[in-house]
């Protein structure tokens, strides 16, 4: 070891020119317009600015704002080429150079305050940026695009800034001196690894990811059903990051060998000589001598922990698909801080630091060998103790990791032993929420449309490069896209105008699915389109309204409507839509609707309904059932469910029979009342059954003009004066309805009574009379065989012109309805309507004995809506609809001798007959004859059948609820007179025509 040569290390430093990096900040406009941009904390928003406001368009730019940012300076190239910072010729490559670190950052002077304002930078642990930079509005963006819409159609903005800075990286190499030209014994010192110590490990690289999407309101079971237009939620939750830590312990020494120890001995001795002559003298001697050695195998021990794995990964987001969400894709990102860091070094040299070797300089010592030269002695032992006094102990610096911004494993330097690391914590879970999830209200019904789930980690930090990013997958609950739609429809069912002789029964309480509802001719009608009713049962469903989820209400009528006023009107089988709002709407039912059954259809559409086709499927009352296989609906196919409700009612357009009159009487003393001063020409006065019209409005007649015509009816005060039998009184009435026909007809069946002339003892009777060949033929029995004929066109009967146009034009046109094809036939419409109003309708038409009357079609004119008074597009030709109301006009009279007896009286032997003469007390006189009239309809020539009762209806009775007809009154005298309906004439029981004619005159 004595020729050793001492050497010293060398560092020198190498520079690079700076070099631009070019980091972003990157800002995202959100829905309600703000901007949005990731700071290193957490993000951050602001408003946003336009050029035009208000306006929001694509000049929108966020509001200036600093955002904060930590740069990892090795994601970003590095120089090749660095210069020796004392010798600029002298140039070396990175790959030999140790130690880079970044330095000296500067902001672009040129892009600093035009394009972003600067305001820190920051180098730390050698390859860490620290920054924050100002951007916005103002400042020179570097990108600008529309990336979407929100909405309402507003476009929303990407904007981007780069930001310029310049960096400049330095590194060293260590150099050997030369030899020194002088040999000097070296100490050396040898590192000894003895194996590992304690070690920390720990990972979690497998997250436990959950999460669900709901209804953001709570109010809906996605599982079960959700409306598309409502709002989902979505929910997911995983660990904030993973990890893998793999610590170990590295246990070892140093040795120190060739310690240098030196120590000065002074040597000391005395000789003597003696001289020929014996003297003796004595001689002192000293002699420096250094002794030196090398000490070997002084040990220090050490201790130091070195990272073999560290790798760290962060929660970045999670996505979510399902058919419901808003473009069927979902992420939500993890707002997260996970930061991690972590140096590693493999030499053993560049963990444990030893002290410096000493030059041990032991302590001089003077050795006195007497007589002789003293030997110099060992000095290793001593040599060897003053080194282990001497050489201090190792110092040592563990492996750096940092967690979170805590440094885990400390990199400081420490005597001897590193100190131990911590574990990186247990991670806690991140909850990832986003809400106001709109269904696209058009999504068509989805039966469990499949959900997938994922959660997403990047690399925050990895020792060996080795981690990447990483996701997994969670499972996420199914949703059910169904949208509501019911419509439980209703109509008013007016049997209160219901004339029917047998209608079909209603429910108690009205059934709308079972019913059929009366609509009338020539009356208003409602229809209900209820937006409420039950649905599934199931948490926000049930029974409640659901018009937020329809579209439209519709209802198709079989037959032509008008709308209530009038002014709409719409063709039979026509769909007309009703406002959702609007739950029910009056029509009114033209005059000209043939009467029959019919079935009015009702549909109400879901938002998500398909706009052609079968619309998605539809489902009677409400779309229940999913999945309904019946539909094939993308992308749902058959898990889909219906997207219409539909429903319809059974409705009996029903006719009617009014406005009975009496118009004229052939009594003289009645004769002024009904005509002119020539006794001839009507004057339109005219006896109705009430007050009231039709339909129980006001008519404007006074009670005067009101029937029975009695005794004080007449307007000239007479207050005893009836009508005598034998005399006629005429009259008419109306229809509504299939009453057009040559077999349709009114049938009249007339009943007596008798009351006393003080209004008390009314009963029923029979009427007898004698004919040419029978005495006392009984009213109503086989042998009343005298028949009544009259006439349409006569001029005490006063029908109108226009009414004998319309019969005439309608008879020309279907001709062979009447079997009147040969007849016409000699004819042009005009000369056959002049020959109808001149001669055939003044023919005789026999109605009848008097026991029963019939009016038939000879005896009948038209008188409904002209073709010009109509729409031109009408289920029934417009020039037909005449024909659709008519005018029945009849006449009666009680024979000229009448015998009036009590019901059921018996006359039957001839005996008796022969005996009986008109004083007979069983005769009834004194009093007045009422004639009372049961009037109904016959249709198609089914007299056993009636159709239509003035009086007798099942659910009504036209003369006394509508009209009004008075069941009592007091005449001039005080006596109060019991009325049955149908009481049309009181005649006198005891005068008759031959008052007024020679005996010669007949009945």
């Amino acid at each position: 070891m004595d020729d050793s040569l001492t050497a010293s290390a060398k560092r020198t430093y190498y520079e690079s020119k700076p070099i631009p990096i070019t980091p972003s900040v990157h800002w995202w406009q959100i829905d309600n317009g703000n901007f949005r941009a990731k700071n290193y904390d957490a993000e951050i928003e602001v408003p946003f600015i336009v050029d035009n406001p208000p306006k929001r368009d694509e000049t929108a730019r966020p509001k200036q704002a600093s955002v904060n940012n930590k740069l990892n300076l090795n994601d970003y190239p590095k120089p090749t080429e660095y210069i020796n910072v004392d010798d600029p010729s002298d140039k070396k490559d990175s790959s030999k150079l140790k130690g880079l670190e970044a330095l000296d950052p500067e902001w672009d002077p040129v892009a600093n305050g035009t394009e972003y304002v600067g305001e820190q930078l920051k180098v730390s642990m050698g390859h860490y940026l620290d920054i924050r930079v100002k951007t916005g509005y103002g400042l020179q963006t570097s990108f600008v695009e529309v990336y979407g819409h929100n909405l309402e159609g507003e476009v929303k903005m990407h904007v981007k800034y780069d930001i310029q800075i310049w960096i400049k990286w330095r590194g060293y190499i260590d150099d050997e001196k030369e030899p020194n030209p002088e040999p000097i014994e070296a100490c050396s010192i040898e590192f000894l690894l003895e194996g590992d110590g304690a070690s920390q490990k720990g990972s979690q690289i497998q997250p436990s990811p959950s999460g669900s999407i709901s209804s953001d309101s709570g109010e809906f079971d996605v599982v079960q059903g959700i409306p598309s237009s409502e709002y989902l939620r979505a929910d997911a939750q995983s660990e904030e990051y993973l990890y893998e830590q793999d610590f170990v312990q590295k246990k070892g020494k140093t040795v120190f060998n060739n310690v240098n120890a030196s120590k000065e001995f002074t040597l000391t001795w005395t000789t003597s000589k003696t001289d020929s002559k014996g003297n003796v003298t004595y001689t002192d001697h000293e002699e420096t001598v250094t002794k030196k050695v090398a000490v070997n195998g002084i040990e220090r021990p050490f201790s130091y922990w070195e990272i073999i794995k560290y790798n760290v990964w962060k929660l970045t987001h999670s996505e979510f698909t399902n058919y419901a969400l808003p473009g069927e894709f979902l992420r939500i990102d993890a707002m997260t801080n996970v930061t991690a860091d972590g140096k590693h070094i493999d030499n053993v040299e560049d963990h444990v630091f030893p002290p410096e070797c000493p030059e041990i300089e032991l302590p001089s010592e003077t050795i006195d060998g007497g007589d002789s030269k003293p030997d110099v002695p060992d000095i290793e032992d001593e040599a060897k103790a003053a080194a282990e006094g001497e050489i201090g102990e190792n110092e040592v610096e563990n492996d750096r990791a940092e967690f979170k911004g805590s440094v885990i494993m400390d990199d400081a330097r420490t005597t001897t032993d590193g100190p131990t690391p911590s574990d990186v914590p247990a991670p806690g879970m991140i909850q990832m929420s986003a809400t106001g999830l709109l269904i696209d209200p058009l999504k068509t019904n989805y039966w469990q449309s499949p959900s997938t789930g994922k959660v997403f980690y990047e690399t925050v930090f990895s020792l060996d490069g080795s981690a990447s990013a990483k996701e997994f997958p969670f499972d996420v609950n199914v949703v059910t896209v169904h949208t509501p739609v019911v419509i439980y429809s209703r109509a008013s069912d007016d049997k209160e105008h219901d004339q029917r002789t047998n209608p079909p029964l209603r429910s108690r309480p009205p059934n709308p699915d079972t019913d059929r509802h009366a609509f009338i001719l020539d009356r208003p009608f409602t229809v209900s389109l209820p937006t409420k009713g039950q649905h599934r049962n199931i948490p926000g469903y049930g029974d409640r309204d659901f018009s937020k989820y329809i579209k439209e209400k519709q209802v198709k009528f079989p037959f032509d409507v008008y709308t209530a006023t009038k002014q709409g009107f719409y063709p039979a089988n026509t769909w007309i839509s009703v406002p959702v709002d609007i739950e029910t709407v009056e029509f009114f039912m033209p005059v000209w609707v043939p009467e029959g059954q019919y079935t009015v259809d009702f549909r109400a559409f879901a938002i998500n309904a398909l706009n052609g086709g079968d619309y998605g499927g539809s489902e009677h009352h409400a779309n229940v059932t999913i999945p309904n296989g019946q539909y094939f609906v993308p992308p749902a196919g058959n898990q889909s469910a219906a997207h219409v409700a539909v429903d319809n009612i059974k409705v009996d357009v029903v006719g009617r029979l009014y406005d009975f009159r009496v118009t004229d009487i052939t009594d003289y003393n009645w004769q002024s009342v009904f005509r002119t001063s020539d006794g001839v020409t009507p004057n339109g006065a005219a006896y109705w059954v009430g007050l009231n019209g039709i339909d129980g409005a006001p008519r404007g007649n006074s009670s005067l003009y009101t029937l029975p015509v009695r005794h004080g009816s007449h307007p000239e005060g007479y207050s005893n004066v009836a009508v005598k039998t034998g005399y006629s009184f005429r009259f008419d009435l109306k229809t509504k309805g299939n009453m057009f026909a040559n077999n349709d007809a009114l049938r009249i069946k007339p009943t007596f009574y008798f009351v006393n002339k003080d209004g008390t003892g009314r009963k029923e009777i029979d009427l007898y009379y004698h004919d040419d060949t029978n005495k006392f033929v009984k009213i109503g029995s086989d042998q009343d065989r005298t028949y009544r004929d009259i006439k349409l066109n006569e001029p005490a009967r006063n029908v109108p012109q226009n009414e004998l146009i319309s019969n005439a034009d309608y008879y020309y046109r279907h001709a062979d309805q009447f079997g009147l094809t040969n007849v016409i036939s000699g004819y042009y419409p005009a000369s056959y309507s002049r020959k109808y109003i001149k001669h055939f309708s003044k023919e005789d038409i026999s109605t009848g004995p008097y026991g029963w009357q019939i009016l038939n079609w000879k005896l009948r004119t038209y008188i409904g809506p002209k073709e010009n008074q109509v729409p031109s597009n009408t289920m029934v030709p417009p020039k037909d609809i005449v024909a659709r109301q008519q005018s029945w006009y009849g006449e009666y009279s009680l024979p000229t001798k009448v015998y009036a007896v009590a019901k059921n009286t018996k006359i039957e032997s001839a005996g008796l007959i022969e005996r009986l003469n008109e004083n007979h007390p069983m005769f009834l006189k004194d009093g007045y004859i009422i004639v009372n009239f049961n009037i109904e309809s016959i249709q198609n020539g089914d007299v056993n059948n009636p159709y239509l009762q003035y009086i007798n209806g099942y659910y009504m009775n036209q003369w006394y609820d509508m009209e009004g007809f008075k069941r009592s009154f007091v005449d001039n005298y005080g006596y109060s007179f019991n009325l049955r309906d149908g009481d049309v004439m009181f005649y006198h029981g005891d005068a008759s025509s031959n008052d007024d004619f020679a005996p010669s005159v007949t009945h």
